[in-house]
């Protein structure tokens, strides 16, 4: 009887890592299918950073920068 049940059991724990498996195949082919998707569409570019202009600095009164920054994708750059 130990061994029908183990027997058992052990084919339910194949079938489990089996359905991982799957899950896992199916879930990174959804992912990769998405990231292909995005990246042809072209909705990957960084966003386009818009500055204040500096009449409105001015009334806010904030000093003017004498330094710039900006996201080139790939991180943000402070040119000083």
């Amino acid at each position: 009887m130990k061994k029908i049940v183990a027997f058992f059991l052990g084919l339910g724990l194949v079938a489990a890592a089996f359905a991982g498996l799957a899950l896992a195949v199916v879930l990174g082919f959804v992912t990769a299918s998405v990231m292909l998707v995005a990246q042809m569409t072209g909705r990957l570019q960084p966003a386009m950073v818009r500055t204040a202009r500096p009449d409105t600095r001015a009334r806010t009164g904030g000093a003017p920068r004498d330094y710039r920054v900006w996201n080139d994708g790939r991180g943000t750059i402070i040119d000083m």
